[in-house]
């Protein structure tokens, strides 16, 4: 099985001795929407990216230094949100990635897929940012290819990915599909809700449980337990899975 995730918007320059980092699958996609976002000014990039200026600043300086020869850091390291922070690779062995590596995917509105040792650098581009590139969004820009990738083995796909960054699969899912999408919720004035810092931390802790115990098949997902979270059988069907939070 295959778990993909969002990216973060907060990034660092981190390392693990012994992490070999490879080039990202769709570079010369990656090149193209970088030659567009260079074309940009800082102010634009404020609007653009609904960010603020030290924040356009920064993200002008990436996309102008951006070099597709320069030595990324390995994505899962590079990527600093609550999420990751969960995650915690820092105290990844060399195995552990090797195992992300054949089972996490991080959708990125930059780099399409990424895997757990892609080499990235920092930059600051949402999916659902309203980049145009020949008259079509950044889902219309993918396109189906992200999706033929995940499914090209016919692996059932666990989704720990926000919205926003599922939809660039959900679309062309087929019936046939496995793609199981995995919830947190928590009782809230005596009704369950999602609550989103609660939801990312979950996600984080549920991928380092799928790498550090090397899970192979969906039951597996079941037994995870973290932080008072169950798995509720009464709540999940075949593709929805439901933690609940007791």
């Amino acid at each position: 099985m295959i778990a993909i995730i969002s990216p973060a918007k907060n990034m660092r320059q981190a390392s693990l001795q012994g992490l070999k980092t490879s080039t990202p699958d769709y570079i010369e996609n990656t090149k193209q929407l970088v030659e567009i976002l260079k074309k940009y000014n800082p102010w634009e990039l404020e609007s653009l990216l609904k960010i603020n200026p030290d924040l356009a600043l920064e993200a002008f300086e990436n996309f102008q230094q951006w070099d597709a020869d320069k030595k990324g850091v390995a994505a899962l390291l590079a990527y600093h949100g609550l999420q990751y922070k969960n995650i915690n690779p820092e105290d990844f062995t060399i195995e552990d990635f090797r195992f992300a590596d054949e089972h996490i995917r991080i959708l990125s509105g930059l780099y399409g897929k990424i895997k757990p040792t892609h080499g990235i650098l920092p930059y600051r581009l949402e999916m659902q940012t309203k980049l145009m590139i020949q008259g079509e969004n950044l889902y219309g820009f993918w396109g189906d290819r992200l999706y033929r990738d995940l499914f090209k083995h016919n692996l059932p796909v666990i989704n720990l990915a926000s919205k926003e960054y599922s939809k660039a699969i959900e679309r062309y899912l087929k019936p046939h599909d496995q793609f199981i999408t995995i919830e947190f919720k928590v009782y809230r004035k005596e009704k369950l809700r999602t609550i989103a810092t609660s939801a990312k931390m979950a996600r984080g802790q549920m991928i380092r449980y799928i790498v550090k115990n090397r899970l192979e098949c969906l039951s597996q997902l079941k037994n995870f337990n973290w932080n008072g979270y169950e798995f509720i059988s009464g709540l999940s069907y075949e593709n929805k899975y439901v933690f609940v939070q007791k």
